[in-house]
């Protein structure tokens, strides 16, 4: 038991220190994005702000290779085949 809060404590500080890491990484990112200017009315936009379009991405069916596709490769030939 003492070595899984051993393990619990160790991956906690390397997670916390992970966060900071990446809020860090975080904060330099938008020091570096506040130098491209955007006009007056095209502010930031939260990612949950539109839903998206009707139809916007098209599914396609999976295809099947047929059996001419096969044939047109031929069968492998067993004359090569070694058995170890």
């Amino acid at each position: 038991m003492s070595q899984t809060t051993q393990q619990n404590a160790s991956s906690s500080e390397e997670l916390a220190a992970t966060a900071e890491e990446m809020s860090s990484q975080a904060e330099q990112l938008q020091q570096a994005m506040a130098f491209f200017k955007l006009d007056a009315g095209h502010g930031l936009r939260s990612a949950a702000g539109k839903p998206p379009k009707a139809g916007a991405t098209k599914r396609h069916a999976p295809r099947t290779v047929g059996t001419l596709a096969l044939a047109a490769v031929g069968a492998p030939d067993e004359a090569d085949f070694a058995r170890f």
